[in-house]
């Protein structure tokens, strides 16, 4: 969010300078990532612009007003001079027209919490004043006209948003706020209003919940009378409702935070009088104010001084923490040896527990401000060394990972149902979860796959991702640490890919001989444990995402290896050699083969009992050519001769290629190229 210092001012009196200002606000919880020094087109007045760092239950600071305000109190509690100017009185508010013809119908509705309104006539659409453009221009936002520029000025001074109309071409039409099961062309663009919150005149949507305005309502050069909104929505419905139509501004932040109703008044007055000052115009209504249900009441708490003393660490003054409470219009109601009982305002909705009244005590006071004699020493050394251990291996394997060109993600845990279909699994049930904000994303993953595969892009296409799979398995609760890998090139073979997941796989000091090929892949075994499964994704997948290319997909089992790990007792930064060096060679032999034939059969026959020198194969290659003949195809492998002792000489090397070549024309009918 970004504020004006010299708007800031108009709320804040005090001497502090702009850097100290920052400093207490990055303090207090609201971090300043940025402080530029600006200068305003229509004057030579100076002024900075600070860009904040926002945390989002704090919907009472997304204003101007509400950082001055959340400012004094850190001022005040610091011992610095400093006051808080009220908001500007709206007493001269009053009808002084009459205005006819227009009417107003709202439903009641659970989405819609409080909807206010007024109306004024006889206004001028002009150019906005210098010292208007200026507060707007220096937070980025542009100057459009002296009626719309009130509504930004609103929104960034109080951070309530409202919305201004054209009345007359919403005039002799009824006003009716409902669920509207219609479809309809809105500013270019086709919506579907079933189940949404939209403003009708009785054939046009005039604005979808306060987020999107028609642009056919909008004020114009010519426009002569206006109609003022000032409404107040359920924060969760307009969560869901800017998902939807993918809206994200000014407006749809402050109302998924949740705002204060009772400032619902208020921003009307103030709005009817500045437009009424700048535009010439007469207020032409009274306030219609629609509110079916009363205000929430304040939430009382108590909260005890020895709960306080123990999360601090530290005896803060009794007399203290009742002065932050006072200058945080904290109600104190009773008071005793053992606490306070106090009453929460109704603009701070993020205050609901003793904690959070705690968290706001030491916020205020300064984290900075405590000198603990007492250290606080940890003993389970031997917990922290493993965790610290298997981060390190992890770490490890994300780098030679990121050396492959594959680029690490990170998914939420929750994903959609309609991905159950594309899984059999009869051992194990999904896990439902109740009460979900989003009904889309209400079950727990039981695959990383669909996570990634989100993420594939036309640029990036190799990715991994270490997360959790959770599931049901007799009637317990499992969670499964697991590292997905996936790559879409389209130039990787399946062997190469193969290749780079055994390089990780021997790096954690696992052997990974035992094999096994089904239908779409393979997977590595280890002592009857399935480590890791390696394979194609199907057709029926891809088209869900609309990916074209061929993807390969990796899963493999990461608390299945720790565990193997921790029972062979392998080190994997320390590997013990044996007091003798070893000397590699390696020859490579190219076999005309049938297509039939896999790589784990020639693995096998290479690794017969009296060849003690051969080290290890590796596929270097394989090949199909129309040229060869029907149900054919060439592997080019590599063989790897261990040295020992010295003793290995080219004659035991060739003898040994050799019986290779003879093993493999006798048993496989291969042909030597």
């Amino acid at each position: 969010m970004k504020i004006s210092f010299n708007w800031l001012k108009l709320y804040l009196d005090t001497e502090v300078s702009i850097k100290f200002i920052c400093k207490i606000l990055t303090d207090i919880g609201l971090l300043v990532e940025n402080l530029k020094k600006i200068k305003n087109l229509n004057s030579f007045q100076e002024d900075y612009l600070i860009e904040l760092n926002i945390p989002p239950n704090r919907r009472d600071v997304m204003s101007h007003y509400g950082i001055a305000r959340d400012l004094n109190i850190a001022l005040k509690s610091r011992g610095f001079k400093s006051k808080i100017k009220y908001f500007p009185s709206v007493s001269l508010f009053k009808k002084e027209i009459n205005l006819k013809n227009l009417k107003c119908f709202i439903e009641k509705n659970k989405k819609c919490i409080r909807y206010s309104y007024t109306t004024l006539s006889n206004i001028k659409v002009l150019d906005s004043p210098n010292w208007l453009k200026n507060y707007l221009n220096n937070i980025g936002c542009i100057s459009t006209n002296n009626i719309l520029d009130i509504e930004n000025f609103i929104l960034y001074e109080l951070g309530k948003p409202i919305r201004i109309y054209d009345l007359d071409k919403m005039k002799n039409f009824s006003l009716s706020l409902k669920e509207s099961p219609k479809k309809f062309w809105f500013n270019k663009k086709f919506f579907s209003s079933k189940n949404d919150l939209i403003l009708f005149n009785e054939k046009n949507p005039i604005c979808i919940a306060g987020l999107l305005v028609n642009k056919n309502f909008i004020v114009e050069k010519l426009t002569k009378n206006i109609f003022i909104e000032s409404a107040d929505y359920s924060a969760e419905y307009i969560y869901k409702i800017a998902k939807k139509y993918n809206i994200k501004n000014e407006f749809s932040i402050r109302f998924e935070r949740g705002l204060d109703p009772n400032l619902n008044i208020y921003a009307l007055k103030r709005a009817a009088l500045l437009i009424k000052k700048l535009s010439g115009g007469k207020i032409s209504s009274k306030i219609v104010d629609f509110y079916p249900e009363k205000p929430e009441k304040n939430i009382d708490l108590f909260i005890r001084f020895n709960k306080i003393n123990n999360i601090i660490g530290y005896n803060l003054n009794f007399i203290k923490i009742k002065e932050i409470l006072i200058l945080l219009k904290i109600k104190v109601l009773k008071e005793n040896f053992n606490g306070l009982k106090i009453k929460i305002p109704l603009y701070r909705k993020d205050i609901t527990r003793e904690i959070d009244v705690i968290e706001e005590i030491l916020r205020i006071y300064g984290y900075n401000h405590f000198n603990c004699k007492e250290k606080i020493y940890f003993s389970c050394k031997k917990r922290n060394f493993i965790l610290k251990k298997e981060k390190m291996i992890e770490n490890m394997i994300s780098n030679q990972l990121n050396s492959h060109g594959f680029y690490e993600i990170l998914n939420s845990s929750l994903t959609e149902k309609k991905y159950s279909k594309y899984e059999n699994n009869n051992f194990y049930e999904k896990i439902f979860i109740f009460n979900s904000k989003n009904k889309n994303f209400s079950f727990l993953r039981d695959n990383l796959l669909f996570g990634i595969l989100e993420k594939i892009s036309s640029n990036k296409n190799k990715f991994f991702e270490w997360g959790k799979k959770y599931f049901f398995y007799k009637k317990n609760i499992l969670e499964n640490k697991t590292l997905g890998i996936i790559c879409a090139k389209n130039n990787n073979s399946f062997f190469k890919f193969k290749g780079i997941i055994e390089q990780l796989i021997i790096r954690c000091g696992i052997n990974v001989e035992n094999q096994k090929i089904y239908k779409n892949g393979i997977y590595f075994n280890y002592k009857k444990n399935i480590i890791c499964n390696i394979g194609y994704i199907k057709k029926a997948i891809l088209e869900e995402f609309e990916i074209l290319q061929n993807i390969l997909y990796a899963d493999i089992n990461w608390d299945i290896i720790l565990l193997l790990l921790k029972k062979e007792e392998k080190s994997f930064f320390k590997k013990k050699y044996h007091k003798y060096n070893f000397t590699i060679y390696r020859r490579d032999i190219s076999l005309l083969i049938e297509k039939k034939i896999s790589f784990e059969e020639i693995k096998k026959l290479s690794f017969y009992k009296e060849n003690k020198i051969l080290k290890k194969i590796h596929l270097l290659d394989e090949y199909n050519s129309k040229n060869f003949p029907f149900g054919k195809k060439s592997y080019t492998i590599s063989f790897f001769f261990k040295n020992f002792k010295n003793n290995l000489t080219e004659t035991i090397i060739e003898k040994t290629i050799n019986k290779l070549k003879f093993i493999f024309i006798k048993k496989i009918k291969a042909i030597i190229r």
